[in-house]
């Protein structure tokens, strides 16, 4: 990353923070891309951040782009205006970033673009590698536009890796935040049967993971980054009650969770993906943190 100059969307989130820092580190140009772009600068000194395209200069060409924008999903109900702002933040954003690159004397040589796991669909126990089948539903059509939109970028030249991220553990942020404060009082519990897989990364393979697909040149397409471990909710509620060493007894049932988050819980809470990284494996990737209790020692 050495000299290199990468441009980041979501560059202040749970993951494009950690990443923005990591390759400040490694002596990279970093370009963050925010509507708020003062406010962004507060947040991660020595970022350089535009609020729109049209300030990069031309003078100093786009290496590497780590596209991580979107509004958070499970934010709160779903509705039909929360869909449409969580596929004009993906897909939308997306689409700009191709249309200014195309008309770019020199387009980035790699486009780490974002996805999820919920590009499979809701799915039972069998192993999910990059080559697995699409169940249609809102969160694997979203995740299909999204991909759709970064593949433009091949008629440019540019090698593209769809990151199919699963749920991402760190501390300060990302899905284990909402889940910490009911397990710290004892009111945690499996989501409806327990049985649904929970694909997770922790947020430094995340991070690194991001770093080896910009730099591991044969290393394109989809690429699931999950630990190689998945496990149930069931699963997933012990190992955490057993890390902050409290009971996992309240459990909440399906339609109780359906009540709560709608749509949602249908498609993100109470099904799953058994997804594998095996792309990751065969490529050489070392996981740092390849079994969830470490994992959660590790951050909790």
């Amino acid at each position: 990353m050495q000299d290199k100059t990468v441009l980041v969307t979501g560059a202040t989130g749970f993951i494009g923070s950690r990443f923005c820092r990591e390759a400040l580190s490694r002596g990279a140009r970093v370009i963050g891309l925010s509507r708020y772009a003062q406010q962004a600068q507060k947040k991660l000194p020595g970022v350089e951040f535009v609020e729109n395209l049209d300030a990069l200069s031309p003078e100093r060409p786009i290496d590497y782009i780590v596209n991580l924008a979107g509004e958070p999903l499970v934010a709160g109900r779903w509705n039909d205006r929360r869909k449409q702002a969580f596929m004009d933040s993906r897909v939308g954003t997306t689409n700009r970033l191709f249309e200014h690159f195309q008309k770019a004397s020199a387009p980035p040589s790699v486009l780490v673009s974002g996805s999820a796991v919920g590009y499979y669909g809701p799915h039972q126990d069998e192993p999910l590698g990059e080559d697995g089948a699409q169940h249609d539903c809102f969160a694997s059509r979203l995740c299909l536009e999204w991909e759709k939109s970064a593949s433009q970028f091949a008629s440019l030249g540019t090698r593209i890796c769809y990151l199919r991220t699963g749920i991402v553990l760190g501390a300060g942020g990302g899905a284990l935040s909402r889940m910490l404060l009911p397990f710290r009082m004892g009111l945690g519990g499996r989501l409806g049967s327990g049985k649904q897989w929970m694909p997770w990364i922790h947020i430094a393979d995340e991070v690194a993971i991001i770093f080896y697909c910009l730099e591991q040149s044969a290393l394109q397409g989809a690429v699931n980054a999950t630990a190689p471990n998945p496990v149930t909710n069931r699963q997933f509620t012990k190992a955490l009650g057993s890390a902050l060493h409290r009971p996992t007894i309240f459990p909440m049932p399906e339609p109780v969770a359906v009540l709560l988050f709608g749509e949602m819980a249908k498609e993100l809470l109470l099904t799953g993906q058994r997804a594998c990284p095996r792309k990751l494996l065969e490529s050489g990737y070392s996981f740092r943190f390849a079994k969830l209790d470490e994992a959660l020692g590790d951050i909790v």
